[in-house]
């Protein structure tokens, strides 16, 4: 075992050394983007700065908060500078935001001269982010559909989106001209978008697959040859094809051939892509609307051919696949190492932080569920005792029957909602607090009952006899139950902390950047979604192989040396008769008469 985790981690290390190797401080950033972003043809911003938009709800303090997945190019990405006019992403600590939806925001703040603050959120959070009012706005790539606008006002559109299908060149879909002709075809396309529940099922007889998490992961299921073709809008396929020559775009548009929609306002509704806002905040909206109409439909094409070529780049050369894998690792931790060990940093510090409290939120359940009662103790104390141990019956029913995505929806989104916005978690630190909230309840929750297991285990003999001593509950819990108790549930205080490292990668739902969410972010800008899925599971193995260690280290501490000495002389176990001498024994011992008469003894004659 020890060879092995040797083996390992010399493996990483050798990983990291590469990238070390291959890039600088200086440098670190020189590959960020294709080529510099030519500058678009579009009128200049207008001067709205006179306009008093302190009324206007969210923007008291200056301060436009607009949530974008910083992971759907080229809309919007996430890089490691700030090249090409990229802001800072305030919930990842050394990343910058850019694209499509970065540039429309800045415009929008320069001309009323607010503050722009980008948060990275998944895209099934951003629309309840706009709703709790941890956000103000979002701009990032959203149809302006019906349904949606039940949900949320939108300002816009910012940009006219035709819907196109996207296949490789040696598919035979390749020569398509309708959507008839990728009947039977295996699809797939972004869950909660038009493209999914509208356009697909128009393909006859369409093998439709699940719809994919985000675009990078829709992209990789076409890579991977999963889907022979999947359906998104042109700005997505034209930037998945500016990276992969492989990858061809479909475009109907114009044809009898083209995706059909009842009427041309259904079609309209579809391909218009707006800004959300918190319903009733028509003040932002309208703000927003009088920017937006100064640009036309070419300005806004011409802003976006900006962004395309903005993208990061990457290397395509051919090679051996396994060659390629390593050398597009190396690529990535070069470019991204930063933001690796940010997302390690804040898994760690998330898992550690939450286990302790869980385990003390665990403690006290586990305590409080096995305080004894008996028919002769007063009513008041066995029906405080009977609700406490129901309160806590349900607590822990409902933690360890929910999955945590949800536990964190609910706090995260839920409370701001049902408060009115008078509970709610923002900012960074926000999100940190809620994070925390989520991991220490649901860990406190299986640890009430592994805490309740490890007290019910020991003996009851050593409850009787500290009270026959004149112990209370509370010293027998203190001094004799529980030291023996938590030395046996360590194992498994050890197993939920590796639990906590690997599901902390589910609170990426609010917004925070742990290790898997920031594989999220870049795969989001360069599709390299298997290179950095397999940097990914090295992290993860690596940091529960050393918890593993380190709690068999601390296991074998508390254990105690193997190697001891019993005491010869001690008054007390020679009163009670209990005191083995080396030679003559216990005076419980039976010996023969020789044994008695060798020894000089006369114990047990009369």
């Amino acid at each position: 075992m020890k060879q092995k985790l040797f083996a390992l981690l010399l493996a990483v290390a050798l990983v990291l050394s590469l990238a070390a190797c291959t890039a600088s401080p200086s440098d670190s950033g020189s590959n960020t983007s294709a080529s510099q972003a030519p500058a678009a043809d579009v009128p200049d911003v207008p001067d709205f700065t006179d306009v008093d938009t302190s009324t206007i709800p969210g923007l008291e303090d200056g301060v436009l908060t607009v949530g974008m997945e910083c992971a759907y190019a080229p809309y919007n990405w996430m890089q490691m500078d700030d090249s090409n006019g990229a802001v800072p992403i305030s919930n990842v600590s050394g990343s910058y935001a850019n694209g499509y939806d970065v540039m429309i925001a800045k415009r929008i703040c320069e001309a009323y001269g607010w503050e722009l603050e980008v948060v990275s959120s998944s895209w099934d959070s951003l629309t309840p982010a706009v709703q709790a009012g941890t956000m103000d706005a979002n701009i990032a790539g959203q149809s302006m559909t019906a349904d949606r606008m039940k949900e949320v006002d939108m300002a816009g559109p910012y940009y006219y989106a035709t819907i196109v299908c996207l296949t490789t060149k040696d598919s035979p879909y390749a020569s398509a001209t309708s959507i008839a002709d990728l009947a039977g075809g295996i699809c797939t396309a972004q869950s909660g978008t038009i493209w999914y529940d509208s356009c697909l099922p128009q393909i006859p007889d369409a093998n439709i697959l699940s719809p994919a998490d985000n675009a990078p992961a829709m992209i990789m299921q076409l890579q991977t040859g999963m889907a022979d073709f999947i359906c998104t809008d042109m700005p997505t396929a034209k930037g998945a094809a500016a990276k992969d020559d492989n990858l061809v775009v479909l475009d109907f548009s114009g044809t009898d051939g083209d995706f059909q929609f009842e009427t041309e306002a259904e079609r309209a509704e579809n391909v218009n892509i707006g800004i959300s806002v918190k319903k009733g905040n028509t003040q932002l909206k309208d703000a927003m609307d009088a920017v937006l109409s100064q640009l036309t439909a070419e300005d806004f094409d011409a802003i976006m051919d900006q962004a395309i070529a903005a993208q990061p780049a990457t290397d395509d050369t051919d090679a051996n696949l396994f060659v390629k894998l390593g050398r597009d690792m190396v690529q990535l931790l070069k470019d991204y190492y930063p933001g690796y060990l940010n997302g390690i940093l804040n898994t760690i510090i998330l898992a550690v932080v939450s286990t302790v409290i869980g385990c003390v939120i665990g403690l006290v359940c586990g305590i409080l569920n096995t305080i004894p009662y008996a028919k002769q103790d007063p009513l008041p104390k066995r029906i405080l005792l009977k609700v406490i141990r129901t309160i806590v019956r349900i607590y822990v029913e409902v933690f360890r029957g929910t999955p945590m995505v949800l536990q964190a929806v609910f706090i995260y989104y839920g409370l701001p909602y049902f408060t009115n916005g008078s509970v709610a978690f923002r900012g960074s630190s926000g999100i940190w607090l809620a994070s925390i909230i989520v991991v220490s309840i649901n860990t406190g929750a299986y640890m009430a009952e592994s805490v309740r297991g490890g007290i019910i285990s020991i003996d009851p003999g050593q409850t009787e006899g500290a009270r026959a001593i004149g112990m209370n509950h509370f010293q027998t819990m203190t001094s004799v139950i529980l030291p023996q108790a938590i030395r046996n549930i360590i194992p498994q205080i050890g197993n939920n902390f590796i639990i906590n490292i690997k599901d902390t990668s589910v609170m990426f739902i609010i917004s925070f950047t742990e290790f898997f969410a920031f594989h999220r972010y870049i795969v989001g800008v360069n599709n390299l979604y298997f290179p950095s899925a397999a940097i990914e599971m090295i992290g993860y193995l690596t940091m529960t192989l050393l918890a593993s260690a380190a709690l068999r280290l601390i296991e074998k501490l508390m254990d105690g040396s193997d190697n001891y000495e019993l005491v010869q002389v001690d008054a007390l176990t020679m009163a009670a008769g209990t005191y083995s001498h080396p030679n003559r024994g216990t005076p419980f011992d039976e010996h023969s008469k020789e044994q008695r008469d060798r020894n000089g003894s006369t114990r047990g004659e009369r």
